[in-house]
């Protein structure tokens, strides 16, 4: 019956408006006053179970300081609240390495066995061109195949015309003291260009709305160089080096983040050839290594560790189109390798001791793939599909030790018929997901004093459907799905250790989104996401899936003026695992529903001066998210424990951008 209650009133708020359609030209889609708009609650899906959006675009919520925090922007993602940096991120109820981010071509992924480093913890948002969300197994070309979808943080690759010079500086200050500051400077002419970008993110520990200090601090530095040599209007060969380090305390644990570093290196070529079959080709090269150092040594305690992960890989792409048919094949390959050291409390004692330790290998490997990807036009039928071959050949270091390959095959096929304003498609996916190192590394279902070297491979087949309308004035986006998951790997902390096991799954859900361009100033948008898990081997509800989630926004323009609301309400979770879920976090327990506010203003001074304004968390709501950790490290002076992290309370926040 809640549920019920949530959808009626966001359908009918979001109704207001309905009465002006039909009398509302839309003049906004492409013009550059649009572009200014505030993004609320992130893009709509505007092609089959894609969404695209700008990161450098002004937002609410508060701008993101990291990849987990933008992409919680945008409706399906939830993410796993530790403190004020490192959360995961969870889509349609699948955490952890089912989602495959792909930082501008890399992989890049995290070192700390208890995750203060997700890939995403690397990512500063506005530092990329744009992000796109792929939804499901539906593409095969970006690496092992995410079974929950696949997010593709990108920076532009093309050279410049004449010569010229562009770039921006920001500073956004906010509550908690929340700090960032932002310089990007472009230069380049028709032979060669020069890119840097360099941002630093800081906050101290942030309230709940009880008043109770959260544990949550962090400062990050981010650094991006790229070389570019443009020889002719078809080649393009870029050499880009980045680096990123800091730190940041956490409400879930006792060890500090003392260091979260990485540095990597890529080189990218692309030639379009424009040939009767072949129209170009792309290689990418790429190193990076994560450095982390966490500890309990400011507390007086002899605990600590430095954990290091090295990670080399490359892409080889080829785009041909034969008639109807374009195709992308490519084959791509990574050799990672995790290691670490640790105090001795009996021999060892604090920061310099640790740090004059001997790395040793905990688990390494190498994977290559090859893959197809297809598009055959049938007008006014689309058929897009594709297949891919991984090997995997890893090896375990430590505890029982050994190696182990796999073979594993993923595919997809996808049927899009589009006419006039309408868009049906529908969609089958496959995938076949290796398990990651956080899984392994976890204890054996068997034997306690073993690791899950031997746990199988997780394999998800999947069906996707949906519509998209989209007309003069109003926007209509729609997403169901049905999975069934073979073999798939659950984190369970009951029976006296957290263990990985193999277990038989079902999901589904749905998404649906609404934008209605009520006048030329006046635009609102809605948004409703459910997604439903049973562990079907121990008939229990999947651990970790949120709950019903709903998004009303409403943005007036009016000369160099926005105003934005945003109203977010969350269902209660009664279908909980406790002590199950996955490398991200376990049930806790049920969970409240709660609804927040939140409200923004920007000023357009010139088009080179920009300020956006706003609080969240208006009404200073008391609550948590279902799928927090654990509240119990939290020990920063002043503050309690808490059942989970609880959220922000209260949060005013001011942006300014310059642009030159």
């Amino acid at each position: 019956m809640k549920r019920t209650k949530l959808l009626l009133a966001l359908l009918m708020t979001g109704g207001l408006g309905q009465q002006c359609l039909a009398n509302e030209a839309n003049t906004c889609d492409n013009t550059d006053g649009c572009d200014d708009r505030i993004v609320i609650t992130g893009e709509l899906m505007r092609k089959p179970l894609s969404v695209v959006t700008d990161p450098k675009k002004p937002r609410l919520p508060l701008p993101a300081y990291d990849g987990a925090g933008f992409l919680k922007t945008i409706p399906g993602f939830s993410i796993s609240r530790k403190g004020g940096a490192g959360g995961d991120p969870s889509l349609r109820g699948l955490g952890g390495s089912r989602i495959n981010i792909v930082n501008d071509g890399q992989h890049v992924y995290g070192t700390c066995g208890g995750r203060m480093d997700p890939p995403t913890a690397y990512i500063y948002p506005e530092s990329y061109d744009s992000i796109e969300v792929i939804k499901g197994p539906q593409t095969v070309r970006h690496g092992p195949v995410g079974s929950a979808g696949t997010v593709l943080f990108e920076k532009d690759k093309q050279g410049y015309g004449a010569q010229e010079t562009s770039g921006r500086a920001s500073i956004t200050a906010g509550s908690f003291e929340r700090l960032d500051y932002v310089v990007e400077l472009n230069a380049g002419n028709e032979n060669h260009y020069f890119e840097v970008a360099a941002n630093q993110s800081a906050s101290d520990h942030y309230k709940d709305g009880h008043g109770n200090p959260i544990q949550s601090s962090y400062d990050r530095r981010n650094m991006d160089v790229a070389l570019g040599w443009t020889p002719s209007d078809d080649s393009l060969l870029e050499l880009r080096y980045g680096k990123s380090d800091g730190s940041a305390e956490y409400a879930d644990r006792a060890n500090k983040a003392r260091v979260i570093e990485n540095e990597n290196v890529t080189l990218m070529g692309e030639h379009m050839i424009n040939g009767q079959y072949l129209q170009s080709i792309e290689f990418q090269a790429y190193h990076n290594e994560n450095d982390h150092v966490m500890d309990q040594f400011d507390q007086g305690v002899n605990s600590g560790s430095n954990v290091r992960r090295s990670t080399l890989g490359a892409h080889l792409w080829a785009q041909w189109s034969i008639g109807a048919l374009t195709m992308v094949t490519g084959a791509d390959t990574q050799d990672s390798t995790h290691k670490g050291r640790s105090i001795n409390p009996a021999t060892d004692n604090g920061l310099d001791d640790l740090l004059a330790k001997t790395f040793k290998e905990n688990m390494s490997y190498q994977q290559y793939g090859l893959f197809a990807e297809f598009e055959y036009d049938f007008n006014p039928v689309l058929l897009v599909t594709g297949l891919r071959y991984d090997h995997w050949q890893t090896e375990l270091h430590i505890a029982q030790q050994g190696e182990r390959q796999d073979d594993l095959f993923s595919g997809f096929a996808r049927i899009e018929h589009e006419f006039d304003q309408n868009q049906y498609y529908f969609g089958v996916g496959h995938a076949q997901r290796m398990p990651d190192y956080w899984e392994i590394m976890k204890s054996s279902s068997a034997n306690n004093s073993q690791k899950a070297f031997n746990i199988k491979p997780e394999q998800t087949t999947q069906l996707d459907l949906g519509w998209i309308y989209d007309a003069q004035s109003i926007t209509l986006s729609s997403a169901l799905y049905y999975g069934q998951i073979d073999d798939y790997i659950v984190i369970d902390n009951n029976g006296g250790a957290s263990h990985s096991r193999n277990i038989d799954a079902t999901i589904w859900g749905g998404e649906l989104g609404m934008e209605w361009r009520i006048t030329e100033a006046l635009q609102s948008q809605i948004s409703v996401v459910y997604a439903h898990g049973n562990n079907d081997t121990d008939n229990v509800a999947l651990g970790q899936v949120s709950p019903l989630e709903g998004r009303f926004s409403l943005d007036y323009r009016i000369n160099d003026w926005s105003l934005g609301l945003l109203w977010r309400v969350v269902d209660n979770q009664s279908r909980v695992a406790i002590g199950q879920g996955n490398i991200s976090g376990q049930d806790l327990g049920e969970s409240a529903g709660f609804g927040t506010l939140a409200l923004n203003a920007g000023w357009q001074h010139s088009e080179h001066l920009r300020l956006t304004f706003g609080v969240e968390n208006l009404f200073d709501r008391y609550y948590s998210e279902h799928i927090s950790r654990s509240g119990a490290g939290n020990d920063v002076p002043g503050s309690v424990p808490t059942f989970k992290v609880n959220e922000p309370g209260r949060n005013l926040w001011l942006k300014l951008d310059y642009f030159y």
